[in-house]
């Protein structure tokens, strides 16, 4: 990892050393402002993917999926330390994230689950 700001420069994020104090926090609050904008817009498309992956799966087991929780975990795990980022924040981040997205795809399969059956209008 060479720059620690890598990835700010597309959000926006001024130069090292550019400006000092309360000024530079007003700059560094507005440049996290930014990444927020495109993080949440990054888990809205993911929303949307493991949505249509409901679509697919039939039961509780496959919403949970505990090895396939336990593959991206090791994979965000693996990214966070790879990026210069505390592990531990990247995994617990996305346990939260997860937690969520199995209530919601749980809802969803109930939903599904208890609406009638169509019926053959031949």
């Amino acid at each position: 990892m060479t720059d620690p700001y890598d990835a700010g420069a597309s959000a926006g994020l001024p130069p090292v050393d550019a400006v000092d104090g309360p000024a530079r926090i007003a700059e560094l609050r507005g440049a996290v402002d930014r990444l927020d904008q495109r993080i949440v817009e990054l888990l809205a498309v993911r929303t949307r993917v493991v949505r249509e992956l409901t679509v697919h799966k039939s039961d509780e087991a496959a919403v949970r999926s505990p090895d396939r929780v336990r593959q991206v975990l090791d994979r965000v795990r693996e990214l966070a330390d790879r990026h210069g980022m505390p592990p531990e924040v990247a995994v617990a981040t996305y346990r939260a994230l997860i937690e969520e997205l199995t209530r919601m795809q749980l809802e969803m399969l109930a939903a599904r689950r208890a609406a009638p059956a169509p019926t053959d209008r031949r």
